[in-house]
């Protein structure tokens, strides 16, 4: 290849590149140049590292002993040997039934008073012995606590690796990362997607192979901010300068990807492109869309340019529809994915582009209602390896 010449994979800016040399053929729907040197064989070929018991229940008490009232007994109880208390007791002998008046006359001549007739003396009537008041005493109910409901376990939604871990030898991430926008729409509407980089994955230039490759279509996600690149473009946020300013989004599955590049340019409608918070559309490029939300500028990047739902200065509200994901790159066609930056006013750095990874991780989360699973989260050393990039290769994307 001349070394004047400029082969833009992918690229958003810039004049258009002279007519190269004829080079070896590329595989269909492979843009960009031919590999490198040294070609990353397989961009996936990576290591990971990543009774109750029983409770005492207290006997039931003894009864308490029932204070019992005596019963009031009849006075004409035939089983009673007591004679009433009112009735007049006769102390004299008995009279034979065939003594006279004459012979009730004693010694000293004196009448002897008659017998006590009894047939008029009053007797108590019958009296009602009263129930005695006999409560049983309630046993208390044993104390049991209830048993806990056990935890729903909720199975993960998807996986990612830790922010800052990128392919090896695509550059060095920035490991110490926070979500600069935590409440944020996930930028596509609903399909699946996959973050990761366009450029060293199957159909990338570098990484070889076919875009539509399977593969492509799959978690965990991989963090492609501060990517190598070959024009200088910086961030606060990134150890190094000539990086990736945003992270790669690929979109839907092999067999949507196919069905997009049989399609027309103008025709790639499939997957939705949404505002991920309220603001104004401040900016429409030529392969581009910024939205405006106070202290953030997004931008989305290789949408259908011809199929915008929105137009400059318009009010969006979060959700509201923009366009489509596509592959426009300025007459060059890159991957069909999306890009997307956030630019925020920090205190510190002024406008700068921060890492937007954990940021969509939790969106992403919020539009399926699921957790993600991260499956690393440690040492990174390997993914600082530079990346030998071809003299007269640029990546600009």
């Amino acid at each position: 290849m001349a070394a004047c010449d400029i082969v833009r994979y992918p690229g958003d800016g810039g004049a258009e590149p002279t007519t190269p040399d004829a080079g070896p053929e590329l595989p269909a729907g492979a843009p960009g140049p031919p590999p490198p040197a040294i070609p990353v064989t397989d961009p996936y070929d990576v290591d990971k590292d990543g009774d109750v018991g029983e409770v005492d229940v207290p006997s039931t008490p003894d009864e308490s002993p029932v204070d019992t009232v005596p019963p009031i007994v009849d006075a004409n109880d035939e089983t009673d040997d007591t004679p009433p208390t009112d009735a007049p007791t006769d102390t004299t002998d008995p009279v034979d039934a065939g003594d006279t008046q004459s012979d009730l006359t004693d010694t000293n001549g004196e009448d002897t008073p008659p017998e006590t007739d009894l047939s008029d003396s009053t007797v108590p009537e019958d009296v009602e012995t009263p129930e005695p008041d006999v409560t049983e005493p309630e046993t208390p109910e044993p104390d049991v606590p209830e048993t806990p409901e056990p935890p729903v376990v909720v199975e993960p939604t998807f996986s990612y690796h830790a922010p800052g871990r990128l392919l090896p030898g695509t550059g060095q991430g920035q490991i110490e990362q926070i979500v600069h926008a935590p409440d944020m729409v996930f930028p596509i509407a609903d399909a699946p997607a996959y973050l990761q980089s366009m450029v060293f994955t199957f159909g990338g230039g570098v990484g070889g192979g076919d875009q539509c490759d399977a593969r492509n279509y799959g978690y965990p996600w991989r963090d492609n901010f501060c990517e190598t690149r070959s024009r200088t473009r910086t961030s606060p946020f990134c150890p190094t300068s000539k990086i990736h300013q945003g992270q790669d989004i690929r979109v839907g599955t092999p067999g949507d990807c196919n069905t997009l590049r049989r399609a027309s340019a103008s025709d790639r409608t499939l997957h939705k492109v949404v505002a991920v918070e309220d603001g104004v559309i401040s900016h429409i490029g030529s392969y581009s869309v910024n939205l405006r939300a106070g202290g953030r500028i997004y931008k989305y990047m290789h949408m259908n340019m011809k199929a915008l739902q929105v137009s400059v200065g318009q009010a969006v509200t979060a959700g509201d529809h923009l366009g489509y994901v596509s592959n426009d790159f300025g007459g060059t066609p890159t991957t069909f994915h999306l890009h997307f930056e956030i630019t925020q006013n920090t205190s510190e750095n002024g406008w700068a582009h921060v890492p937007p990874y954990l940021s969509l991780v939790e969106a992403y989360e919020r539009r399926e209602n699921g957790p993600g699973e991260i499956i690393d989260t440690g040492d990174i050393a390997v993914a600082a390896a530079p990346i030998i990039i071809p003299e007269g290769f640029e990546i600009i994307e």
